[in-house]
């Protein structure tokens, strides 16, 4: 994981949508889903919760977070 993944992950669960934080990062939703995905995998844990409402942190997301 990089920095820019790090910034990624924080800006998703400030605004709780992946398409919002795409916006504000000035990157595409599916790049940023991909990136997001990568982090995951390479940690091993699931770090946010997706729904059709929106995106919300996992325990592990909030573990991590902290």
């Amino acid at each position: 994981m990089n920095l820019q993944q790090y910034r990624y992950v924080v800006t998703i669960a400030q605004v709780g949508s992946f398409s919002q934080a795409a916006k504000e990062l000035f990157v595409t939703q599916p790049s940023l889903s991909s990136s997001i995905k990568e982090v995951e995998s390479e940690l091993d844990v699931q770090l946010f919760h997706r729904s059709k409402s929106g995106v919300y942190l996992t325990e592990a997301g909030s573990d991590f977070l902290i």
